[in-house]
């Protein structure tokens, strides 16, 4: 097919390609009325230490990541949910609702909750933070002051975004899919069809020139 063939497709097929487009980002926007709503908080804790030397990185990185595994026990999680009055069990709550991100150079660790009650997010990840914060201390409690690691509030989770559904990003996939769908249904459809609309066509099926064509009559 030459440029002109493919552009004749389009001005012919045009309402396929913005139809399927319509069609696909209409299912994707009702795809997010139907989805649950999850609100993601987030609290930064800094991680200090009372010694510097040059191992220290590494002393930090295996500590906060020992940190995060004593903060995420069941055992704690479940203690924090029965604080809060909440009606979820550790296992529910590691099953991607709530996290802990280490990040030793920054020296900070994220306490990531993502919990369908916009109220409740921020409320979990600071009771969570902050029991972590406990749990160092006790740890601390049987240290010397030079090797101690403590932790400290940077960042209460004050603030909450909706993590799902992202309605404008879903609904644009859908609309770019359903393009390509119906560029390509368009050009298969086109294919599919044999019958011979223009002088051109009627030229490349029976090899010949043509020399006039019947008017239409109105």
């Amino acid at each position: 097919m030459r440029l002109t063939d493919y552009t004749n497709v389009l001005r012919r097929r045009w309402w396929i390609v913005v139809l399927t487009a319509f069609v696909a980002a209409a299912s994707a926007y009702a795809f997010t009325r139907f989805q649950e709503r999850l609100y993601r908080s987030e609290a930064t804790y800094l991680v200090l230490a009372n010694q510097l030397d040059n191992g220290l990185s590494i002393v930090l990185e295996n500590s906060m990541n020992s940190y995060k595994e004593l903060a995420l026990a069941p055992r704690e999680l479940d203690q924090v949910s029965q604080q809060l009055g909440l009606d979820r069990s550790a296992e529910w709550l590691l099953n991607k609702h709530v996290a802990i991100q280490p990040l030793p150079d920054q020296r900070k660790m994220i306490v990531q909750v993502t919990y369908p009650d916009p109220e409740v997010a921020p409320k979990l990840a600071n009771a969570i933070g902050q029991n972590m914060v406990g749990l160092v201390a006790s740890l601390n409690a049987s240290l010397e002051g030079s090797s101690r690691i403590n932790l400290r509030e940077l960042q209460p989770a004050d603030r909450v975004n909706l993590y799902w559904p992202q309605t404008r990003v879903i609904v644009a996939a859908g609309g770019v899919l359903g393009l390509v769908l119906g560029l390509l249904l368009a050009f298969v459809i086109e294919a599919l069809d044999n019958t011979l609309k223009t002088a051109a066509d009627i030229e490349r099926f029976v090899g010949l020139t043509t020399l006039g064509a019947i008017p239409t009559v109105e």
